[in-house]
């Protein structure tokens, strides 16, 4: 089998490809994926190839359509490469490609069976030095290009590992980038011959092209073309443009072979140009199918760049996965993401005019200002001349926002928040910031929301921020800690003459003195618990607000058929704890709950205890110790790895009883989501969890207080906090197993009184009577 890999636009070119393969192997089959256009390529008959488009080959879970919306035509074409072979090579004992812009001009079959004894087989650009004459192209251009043409590759079923390496590696860097040293799919094989050994063809009579044509002698001998001693086995007609066939190849402008040199050689174009020409039918479709992210808006490369700068930050786990325009479902959103700004770009205007100040020099010129965040003469071309030039501005429509820097004229909304926060970030100040938007929502106060990237916690939780500044009261949903290189990030004129609210978590008495500076960073603390307004207050100055501040607590969004087999647990009764190793390992205290585990049952007594963490691989040591204490035991379970927020939710959902023997806890999310799940609760009765806690509603655990010591950092090793009984536990742990009438009446109890207590309602009313405070106060 031999296949090529076009757009729409280029399937004159395949057919001719197709045709000389099949006319010196008339056993063979030829198939042409398409990339566009799916349901166009479906109904695609009466050829001599076979289609496959590109919704038939698998790509994974995620898909292809991110690559479409990340790459431009011919990147995505040499990217769907190895997931398109290694459909194919299912179905044949070896498959060619052969790019499109290829004629075959003799049979194939000496590459074919090279190609199966060692598996895979490629050809090199060059078999012989280049010479260094000043003409194109040179060896640089060749190692930027990379050693290997991929306009021609062999695979059999044993290169099927190769193959799942390589698109790895395309699915997201299959770019044109030489100064970053990527060229579309071929830099990645000059990594892939010394650990895969393909066959390397030495034979001058394939993948003859404008790059070795000064190195490869061709003759006519009647009706053959020979390269030297052996028959031309295909050109490779990379550049050549039959609408002007005296010149070789589009991408030199000064090439080491002229046509008008080698009269054997025009010939050979001339007669490929004229086989093109009579394979293009009139009226076929010349557009590119993924070069429109809707009707009227093309995706320019820097709107693509964006894309997938975005998506990268997505696998580092530092964002969102961006909506792409070519998921049916992601449509709107991606409109919507084209309409918001970039977080943390100092850039205060929308992403699709920032694409557009990207591509325009002149404008870049014009406004130079706009990189610091000053709009205001931006603004003005945009209404009047940028709605004119830029059918974008007027097909998405554009609201000036107010400018980050500079206090004049902003025009913030005397009512109204700012929340600024970790609002993709899975950890629990993420969380925290997107629950009080939730309940300043469910007050009616109006929010605008930007999200802050400087965390090294996973960022993926799909949380939409409009990033945009529009009101004169600000909650900064960040620690104390960070509240000084969040203004740093945003810049002083971005928090002046604002009400700047800090929404701060603390998770033990003694506030460190390093901290005390951000006492003048902003106007007032919220602090969610009483634990934390104490331990803030104790050192705050008497003119800073310390106003105790309740979070709502609410269930975790879940999986409605959620299973423990889903998560690799059996039926049998199972208690859980999760933590972030990033959230200091002494103070979560995974050690008491297996204790106290061991302590309550004997090896596969009975129940199993699940421990489920992220962040482990950032604390290695700490999770070989974690590892190390359970080894024993069979019945106990470590899982370290992220789950998406609803796997999550779905994991809590299914489980029996939560336990946390935590030394100290600023609120203590985990068990408050357990609770709102009718989950009965065993928990030290310590810290931040106490505000939600009571002895009718959860099982809690007596302490001890203990100095924290030297190694829990940022910690004050001097100060206290507890150390809950792990006898007092295990007696919880057996109670809750032998007694399930008593669990279950506990867990209801705790899931009404949060209804009641700390519902969005209830909390965010608290929220909004205090900001009415400040806005009155402003305004006085």
């Amino acid at each position: 089998m031999a296949c090529t890999i076009v757009a729409h636009n280029y399937l004159p070119l395949a057919r001719v490809v197709a045709r000389s393969f099949l006319d010196h192997h008339p056993n063979g089959r030829f198939v042409v994926v398409i990339v566009d256009r799916p349901l166009e390529a479906r109904s695609i008959d009466g050829e001599c190839f076979e289609v496959l488009p590109i919704t038939d080959i698998d790509f994974g879970a995620e898909g292809f359509e991110y690559m479409a919306t990340s790459y431009g035509v011919t990147e995505f074409a040499t990217a769907v490469k190895p997931f398109a072979l290694r459909h194919l090579v299912r179905e044949a004992s070896c498959v060619l490609y052969l790019d499109p812009d290829i004629r075959v001009y003799a049979p194939l079959d000496p590459l074919i069976e090279a190609t199966r004894s060692a598996g895979w087989s490629l050809t090199p650009h060059c078999l012989e030095p280049i010479r260094r004459d000043g003409s194109g192209p040179t060896e640089r251009e060749i190692m930027q290009a990379g050693v290997y043409n991929l306009g021609y590759i062999g695979v059999t079923p044993s290169a099927i590992p190769f193959l799942d390496w390589w698109a790895a590696r395309l699915r997201r860097d299959a770019l044109i980038d030489p100064q970053n040293q990527l060229f579309t799919d071929q830099r990645w094989i000059d990594l892939a011959v010394p650990i895969f050994s393909p066959h390397i063809e030495p034979s001058p009579a394939y993948n003859v092209a404008y790059w070795n044509l000064d190195q490869r002698s061709l003759h006519c001998e009647g009706n053959t073309l020979f390269v030297g001693d052996e028959p031309l086995r295909f050109f490779h007609f990379s550049g050549f443009d039959p609408d002007f066939p005296y010149w070789l190849t589009k991408y030199h402008a000064s090439p080491r072979t002229l046509m008008s040199a080698r009269p054997e050689l025009m010939r050979l174009c001339q007669d490929y140009a004229e086989d093109v020409r009579t394979s293009t039918p009139a009226g076929e479709a010349t557009s590119y199918g993924w070069s429109e992210a809707f009707p009227g808006y093309s995706l320019s490369p820097p709107v693509r760049q964006m894309f997938r700068d975005e998506l990268l930050l997505y696998d580092r786990g530092e964002g969102p996965r961006p909506p792409s325009p070519f998921v049916p479902a992601e449509v709107c959103e991606f409109r919507d993401w084209l309409m918001e700004l970039r977080p943390d770009q100092p850039r205060r205007i929308p992403r699709y005019l920032s694409a557009i100040f990207d591509e325009r020099g002149d404008i870049r010129k014009a406004f130079p200002e706009v990189e610091r965040g000053r709009n205001k003469r931006f603004d003005e071309w945009v209404a009047r001349s940028g709605v004119g030039e830029c059918p974008e501005i007027s097909l998405l429509g554009y609201r000036p926002t107010p400018e980050a820097v500079g206090a004049e004229d902003r025009g913030r909304a005397p009512s109204g928040v700012d929340l600024v926060g970790y609002l993709n970030a899975e950890l629990g100040v993420g969380e925290a910031g997107r629950l009080a938007g939730s309940a300043l929502t469910e007050a009616d106060v109006t929010v605008s929301t930007i999200t802050c990237r400087r965390t090294t916690s996973r960022q993926n939780h799909p949380f939409r921020s409009l990033g945009i500044a529009e009101h004169a009261t600000v909650l900064l949903a960040v620690n104390a800690d960070q509240c000084a290189d969040v203004r740093h990030d945003f810049g002083d004129a971005f928090f002046e003459g604002r009400h700047v609210i800090g929404q701060w978590f603390w998770e033990v008495e003694d506030f460190p003195v390093t901290y005390h500076d951000a006492y003048g960073l902003v106007d007032e603390v919220w602090a969610p618990t009483k634990h934390i307004e104490s331990a803030i207050g104790r050192f705050a100055p008497v003119t800073l607000p310390i106003v105790h501040m309740p979070l709502p607590l609410v269930a975790p969004t879940v999986r409605n058929d959620a299973k423990k087999a889903d998560f690799g647990l059996d039926e049998r009764f199972t208690f859980m704890f999760s933590f972030d190793f990033l959230s200091v390992i002494e103070r979560k205290n995974p050690f008491a709950v297996i204790d106290a585990f061991k302590a309550a049952f004997q090896p596969d007594e009975g129940p199993q205890l699940l421990i489920k963490s992220i962040n482990g691989a950032d604390r290695l040591r700490d999770l070989e110790h974690l590892r190390w204490v359970a080894r024993d035991r069979p019945d106990i379970f470590l899982v370290d790895a992220y789950f998406d927020s609803i796997e999550t939710g779905s994991l809590m959902s299914v489980i029996d009883c939560y336990v946390s023997l935590h030394r100290a806890e600023g609120l203590g999310l985990t068990m408050s989501e357990a609770m709102c799940l009718g989950k009965p609760v065993i928990a030290t009765a310590y810290s931040g969890n106490m505000d939600f806690m009571t002895s009718d509603t959860a099982l809690l655990v007596p302490w001890r207080a203990v100095e924290i010591g030297p190694n829990a950092a940022p910690y004050p090793p001097a100060a206290k906090w507890a150390e809950p009984s792990t006898t007092a536990a295990a007696s919880a742990m057996r109670r809750i197993v032998n007694n399930p009438e008593h669990a279950a009446a506990l867990g209801a109890a705790a899931k009404a009184d949060l209804a009641v207590r700390f519902s969005p309602a209830a909390t965010g009313a608290r929220m909004r009577a205090r900001l009415e405070t400040i806005w009155r106060s402003q305004h006085a």
